[in-house]
């Protein structure tokens, strides 16, 4: 009997595990996707996209503390904050429209946050809890974003629309955003940003992010999406979506040619895929490419998106895991290497720069190109700090020939020196096959000395200029629809009303007319010397203790009456001894009986 015991707790055992398991798996509904898109740029460069997104649908009455797949961090901030949707990047170079086209997720050059607060809301209770969001979040990723605060946050009306349902005739939430073009990306916000994925940071897709090869690329930025979206038609469920991608640029020529493989691009091959994924897919973008793959891929995928036409390898890693834990695909290009193959540029690209001579005023220039054959309506925002005072009244928007565009809609709030900046959005048309220039004048004004930065004479950063466009063709167009989440929900996904997109201009550096630092440390030294001869005298009359001495006392004699003496002294002594010497003489030649020399 008791032999039997053992095997029986045993088995006990191993099915309250299997039950619990079971209940466990079974009460959380949500979903995990892991996709990784390889792209070849025109120019030579690979572009890498990582995805990877978590969906978790909760009741209108969970506190979001209970978490599985979706990280506790991350969903508190919801719970927390009130928050309806939050986005988050962190970017480093620049990218270039004009030859690689648009990527599937736009950012600005250094950090660029903002989030949409449920209503209702005043705006001092919104800007409270804006300003602990960005310090939680610098916490959270080892950034700069606590130096965000109401001198550099803006409330764009119009570039910037939520991403969520909103019911006709609700309150309307209240949008933040912010950005640090300085901002430095490294190792620091990389490792906390993987630790947010359900498989942390060694399994999946996640494995291949390796800080040597993420950022001794052109271009990388990482990124945070999140909303929340109705579960049903009465938004009686809620569902969470936490979005994270990578995006990459590096060039091939570092790899030896135009062929390429994961293991090259990445330092070593993918290993295997993570096991919380519900999916874990590799597409490579083989459009007029000629490609010999080594491995075969699992299907082809032909996309045909707003008269555009792609066809994708797609891989899927669970499958290829059964055979072998290491997958790597490379690609060996077997086009003649003499033949230069013609891209068309985009529909849309713009350039951003600083014009002006001297250091008493300038302007601020936005050179917008439509390369499409029919007329587009664009929508910029001017994000301007507030030591760049401007004149509205010198805004100018013209073509090449000098012919005006009179701008349908002009949205300017006016900044204040040290308390809000300044905001400018301007709606108008850009006519097909055309160059237009934006620009408007600014003065260079002198700040106070201790507002200038440690290295003053690199100048200060403007943050980017925002444009959004409808596109009714989605060439070289690679983003997600709105009411999509994955990679795969965009091929086909043709949309009659067109193609939204948003793109950044590069952020400028203007350099301030700055003072003469040496000065006040000059004035600081100079005060300190004067304060310290001050203070010797002083310190001496009060702290000395004064005492009367009598008239009869005699007085110490000086170094030099000392001196004096000792000489007077030794030439004394030597007087005496020589009259000594000639007494004894006189006295012995006197005396008769002294004995005489022979």
């Amino acid at each position: 009997m008791a032999k039997l015991v053992g095997p029986l707790l045993l088995l006990l055992v191993s099915i309250v595990v299997g039950s619990v398991r079971c209940s466990l798996s079974s009460g959380f509904s949500d979903t995990f996707d892991e996709e990784l898109l390889i792209k070849p740029l025109p120019d030579g460069f690979i572009y890498s996209y990582f995805q990877f997104t978590t969906r978790w649908e909760l009741d209108r009455n969970d506190s979001l503390l209970h978490t599985h797949l979706v990280s506790r961090s991350l969903a508190e901030l919801f719970l927390h904050y009130h928050i309806g949707e939050l986005h988050l990047s962190f970017t480093s170079g620049i990218w270039r429209y004009e030859q690689w086209g648009f990527p599937v997720i736009d950012a600005g050059p250094g950090a660029e946050v903002w989030a949409w607060f449920d209503p209702p809301a005043d705006d001092a209770e919104v800007d409270a809890r804006w300003k602990q969001l960005c310090g939680t979040l610098s916490g959270l990723f080892c950034a700069s974003l606590s130096f965000v605060d109401q001198t550099n946050t803006f409330r764009p009306e119009f570039s910037l629309r939520p991403q969520t349902y909103r019911f006709a005739g609700g309150a309307e939430p209240k949008i933040r955003y912010a950005a640090l073009p300085r901002e430095v990306v490294c190792t620091e916000n990389l490792t906390p940003w993987k630790k947010l994925l359900p498989c942390k940071l060694r399994e999946g897709f996640a494995s291949l992010l390796t800080p040597d090869h993420v950022y001794s690329g052109n271009y990388h930025s990482l990124s945070v999406h999140m909303r929340k979206l109705c579960a049903d038609k009465k938004c009686s469920e809620f569902l969470l979506e936490v979005r994270q991608s990578v995006s990459l640029v590096q060039d091939q020529r570092l790899f030896g040619g135009k062929d390429w493989s994961i293991r090259k691009l990445y330092g070593q091959g993918a290993e295997g895929a993570c096991v919380l994924a519900d999916s874990s897919k590799v597409y490579v973008d083989v459009t007029d490419r000629d490609y010999d793959m080594t491995q075969k891929p699992t299907n082809i995928v032909h996309s045909t998106r707003g008269g555009s036409s792609s066809v994708f390898y797609e891989y899927d890693i669970k499958q290829y895991e059964k055979k072998q834990r290491m997958f790597n695909v490379a690609a060996i290009d077997k086009r003649d290497p003499n033949i230069i193959s013609l891209t068309p540029p985009p529909p849309i690209y713009s350039k951003r720069f600083i014009s002006g001579v001297g250091q008493e005023r300038g302007r601020i220039v936005t050179r917008i190109t439509n390369a499409h054959w029919s007329d587009l309506n664009l929508l910029i925002f001017e994000n301007i700090p507030w030591f760049v005072p401007i004149y509205l009244h010198t805004l100018k928007i013209t073509t090449k020939d000098d012919h005006k565009i009179h701008p349908q809609t002009v949205k300017y709030i006016p900044g204040r020196q040290r308390e809000r900046p300044s905001q400018l959005e301007i709606a108008f048309t850009i006519p097909k096959r055309s160059t237009v220039e934006l620009s408007f004048d600014f003065d260079y004004i002198f700040l106070k000395w201790q507002e200038y930065p440690p290295d003053a004479s690199h100048g200060y950063y403007l943050q980017p200029s925002i444009i959004s466009v409808m596109l009714p063709v989605a060439r070289n167009y690679t983003s997600l629809p709105r009411e999509a989440s994955l990679l795969r929900d965009s091929f086909n996904a043709s949309q009659a009303n067109g193609y939204f997109l948003q793109i950044r201009t590069e952020a400028l550096l203007l350099t301030l007319p700055i003072p003469d630092f040496s000065m006040p440390y000059n004035v600081i030294c100079l005060a300190c010397t004067v304060v310290a001869l001050a203070f010797g005298p002083i310190h001496n009359i009060s702290t000395k203790k004064i005492v009367a001495k009598s008239k009869e006392t005699k007085a110490k004699p000086k170094m030099m009456d000392k001196i004096k003496g000792l000489f007077g002294r030794k030439k004394k002594t030597c007087t005496e001894e020589t009259e000594e010497v000639t007494q004894l003489d006189d006295k012995t030649a006197n005396d008769e009986h002294a004995p005489k020399a022979e």
